[in-house]
């Protein structure tokens, strides 16, 4: 439009200035909850400029929403499935993906298993290059948030998987195995080997004991619940969260109740004072 002193005037179009905003945002998923949004920030912005990072909770890890000055960063990251951001694999794709094409990038998968004690995503990258997956994950465990024996390996083609899948891998002088997803429960969760019993397991040094689920352990659930804010209506249906205990309320209130009854009323003293 026409200049009015120095001013020059556009059209606004909500719907044109979101289809622009969407298709420069990318989607990262698979972000483990201690990563923290500037560690996030600083390892995508070797991309682009960010404009915009939008984080929100999904089960056990964290979905990003990344916003970029314009669109040659996607155009950078085209051809990649998955970026290392302290040590762990995060997936990516652009947030203008069909959902048919985010399928195509979980189509082929692999397990890869029997991994050492604490193996994260960094460790298997020269694995990664020399199976050419586009990226590997290494899942946590939902009790105690330490990294799963296996990791998710995940392809382009199922050509390029059946290849992998006949090289043998080791790590730290450990001989690995490959599986399919659906062959992920009969795996020991302390070793990663199939058909093991994880009590009788004998990779651990440490003493087995009995798994402490997630409501009782604090350390797990702050670290949940720090990314809810207080009025965050999924706080009522989170089932990591500590139960409130109505019966220790209760107790307490009857408690006070009983405290309040057995003190002697002042009047009553004074009154009792005066007739003496």
């Amino acid at each position: 439009m026409d200049s009015l002193f120095g001013l020059h005037f556009h059209a606004y179009d909500p719907q044109a200035i979101k289809a622009d905003e969407h298709a420069r945002t990318l989607v990262v998923t698979d972000i483990p909850l201690f990563l923290t949004d500037a560690l996030l920030r600083g390892t995508f912005s070797r991309y682009g400029n960010i404009t915009r990072c939008h984080t929100r909770l999904s089960k056990l890890y964290c979905t990003a929403y990344i916003t970029f000055e314009s669109t040659g960063a996607l155009q950078n990251l085209d051809s990649i499935w998955g970026v290392l951001c302290g040590g762990h694999c995060l997936r990516i794709c652009p947030a203008t993906f069909s959902p048919d094409q985010r399928a195509e990038r979980r189509a082929y998968v692999a397990l890869l298993a029997s991994l050492p004690r604490g193996t994260i995503s960094v460790n298997l990258a020269e694995i990664a290059d020399e199976i050419s997956a586009k990226s590997i994950n290494v899942p946590f465990s939902m009790n105690s948030y330490n990294p799963k024996p296996y990791a998710y390996c995940h392809f382009a083609s199922e050509t390029a998987m059946e290849n992998a899948k006949s090289i043998s891998c080791a790590l730290k002088k450990v001989g690995l195995t490959w599986h399919s997803p659906d062959e992920v429960t009969s795996l020991c969760y302390r070793c990663g080997r199939p058909n093991c019993n994880p009590d009788r397991c004998g990779s651990s040094s440490r003493p087995n004991r009995p798994s402490r689920p997630w409501q009782s352990n604090d350390k797990l659930r702050a670290l949940y619940n720090k990314h809810l804010p207080p009025s965050h209506s999924a706080k009522r249906h989170n089932r990591f969260a500590r139960p409130n205990n109505n019966n220790d309320g209760q107790s307490r209130t009857n408690a006070s109740r009983h405290r309040s009854k057995s003190r002697p009323n002042n009047r009553q003293q004074s009154r009792s004072r005066s007739q003496r």
